[in-house]
């Protein structure tokens, strides 16, 4: 008999590694994904706000996942909730050396 997870947070996040990292992780990508609102104004601005969180919290992160499918058939104990997480902080890098370089 398998035991239900009690908490949400228990099935969002990966195990053994504190919650606070990835709540934070997520709220970091969210507050960044508003500097879209600077490049343009009204509805030009939050189109570039959506781009930039598809881009950090769901297209990049879908895609690192996507691609360690392999080594979750190769190693079982590999956790795919980490790899979506590793992506979601890959694009957070990536967007913060975009913002340096957009003008």
């Amino acid at each position: 008999m398998q035991i239900m997870p009690t908490r949400i947070a228990d099935i969002i996040y990966p195990k053994d590694l504190p919650d606070g990292l990835f709540t934070s992780l997520i709220i970091a990508c969210l507050l960044l994904g508003l500097a879209g609102l600077s490049k343009g104004t009204g509805v030009e601005g939050w189109l570039n706000v959506i781009e930039n969180w598809l881009l950090m919290l769901l297209i990049l992160p879908t895609a690192t996942a996507a691609i360690a499918l392999p080594f979750k058939y190769r190693d079982p104990t590999l956790e795919i909730k980490l790899m979506y997480y590793l992506g979601m902080f890959v694009a957070f890098l990536f967007t913060i050396a975009k913002l340096r370089y957009w003008r």
